[in-house]
């Protein structure tokens, strides 16, 4: 049979474990907190050195001055022990300078690789090359000494916890012993020894208390016989009452699911009627222009492309008037199914934009996959017109617009584009897919 642990050694359990778990924490995130500062601060070190050389390595080069060049480099590379590996190449791949101190391929932590190419200002092209080996081991050395610190202090804290234990255990012993009092009180026995004690302190408290809840015990036990009686009675009158309010309550209930059901149904039908075109299937404009907003954010905030698919059909109004407007019906939606089987991205989406007319919507796209996407539709539309069973055949102009955004303000000029290219198409004869990139 198992034995359950004592209180006194579950504080003792839950105060040694909150103590290490805390201290644990607070130093790894120290240790985390002063590694990444050690490791930051000598990148930015041999950045600055770096920066700092640039223009007079960049001066020299220019004017061909290699001999004060090296001069100044040999300078560098003595006064600055951190630097392992100094090379400087012109465009051509010629070494002008080149320094590799033996403790390069000795060193135990990798050491920080650097290069920069060289630009001067008065010409556009760059000049040369320089690559730099730092050296790591200021950041490995703080490291260690934090390490050792953080030993140390672990070593401390588990003295520490040792002396509290040994506090409580003491301080604990006399409520280990009511306790055990307690477990073999039995009521019926009247069994508890334990008497009210004079003092101020915790464990003259709790026994006091105790002591007085034993004589209530012993009071409330008759009572409780005598209203237990009363209580079966009540009980039984009750359960008869309660279960006629169940087999109401049960039949509100059904109706009351029956009524969410349907409102339920009634709310889905109304939120795809406020989202979809009744007649295509497709999105409407207003969740298109919703979408478009909010991926033209993104567009804008993390530099992606985005492109727009406009298009329509091609003499629609001809088609309509030649075959009615169910037959025209029937083309839309046709066309409308064939536009879904281009969008294969989650993100991306096609709506209805009015009439004939069709939008794609192409986040984080190129034009050139915009492009692709046009080539589809025409592909698909053509094998439908070359179907036997295909009575009506139908042809689409596309235009095309694609940029990388930077302003909010802009996304209009998106869309009035792709509408420049559609114009443009169907200007040129139709049947055919033109670009207007911004």
């Amino acid at each position: 049979m198992s034995r359950s642990l004592s209180l006194s050694t579950k504080i003792i359990v839950a105060v040694t474990l909150f103590f290490f778990a805390a201290l644990g924490t607070i130093t790894y995130f120290n240790y985390t907190s002063m590694q990444n500062f050690a490791k930051k601060s000598e990148e930015e070190k041999s950045e600055q050195l770096l920066n700092s050389i640039e223009p007079i390595i960049s001066i020299n080069m220019f004017l061909g001055m290699d001999a004060p060049m090296r001069d100044y480099l040999n300078k560098i590379v003595k006064t600055t022990p951190m630097i392992l590996k100094l090379i400087v190449k012109d465009n051509g791949g010629k070494v002008h300078f080149s320094y590799i101190s033996p403790k390069y391929k000795t060193q135990n932590i990798t050491p920080i690789e650097l290069k920069h190419t060289i630009r001067d200002k008065l010409i556009p092209e760059p000049v040369g090359e320089i690559e730099m080996a730092y050296s790591n081991a200021k950041y490995s050395e703080i490291v260690d000494r934090y390490k050792h610190f953080s030993f140390q202090l672990l070593l401390a804290a588990f003295a520490l916890v040792l002396l509290l234990i040994i506090l409580l255990k003491k301080a604990l012993a006399p409520l280990k012993e009511l306790a055990r009092e307690l477990k073999s009180y039995d009521p019926m026995k009247s069994n508890f020894s334990k008497k009210r004690i004079e003092g101020e302190g915790e464990i003259h408290i709790i026994q006091n208390a105790v002591v007085d809840m034993i004589e209530k015990i012993q009071g409330y036990t008759d009572r409780l016989f005598k209203l237990n009686l009363e209580l079966e009675k009540k009980v039984k009158e009750r359960t008869e009452t309660i279960e006629n309010t169940n087999s109401q309550l049960r039949k509100e209930i059904e109706e009351r699911k029956r009524a969410e059901e349907a409102l339920k149904y009634a709310n889905r039908m109304l939120e795809k009627l406020s989202t979809t075109d009744s007649l295509t299937g497709l999105y409407n404009r207003r969740v298109f222009e919703q979408n478009f907003n909010r991926f033209w954010k993104i567009a804008v905030r993390e530099r992606r492309p985005i492109s727009v698919i406009l298009c329509d059909i091609d003499h629609f109004k001809k088609i309509n008037d030649t075959y009615g407007h169910q037959a025209g019906d029937v083309c839309l939606r046709e066309f409308a199914e064939i536009l879904l089987k281009c969008v294969s991205r989650p993100m991306d989406m096609v709506a209805r934009y009015g009439g004939e007319e069709f939008i794609f919507l192409l986040p984080d796209t190129p034009l050139p996959g915009a492009v692709t996407i046009a080539n589809e539709i025409q592909l698909l539309l053509r094998e439908r017109n070359e179907n036997g069973k295909t009575k009506i055949k139908m042809t689409t102009s596309i235009g095309i617009s694609s940029i990388i955004p930077d302003n909010l303000d802009e996304s209009r000029h998106l869309i009035l584009s792709a509408d420049r290219a559609l114009y443009d198409a169907k200007k040129s004869g139709r049947n055919r897919i033109v670009t207007n990139p911004l």
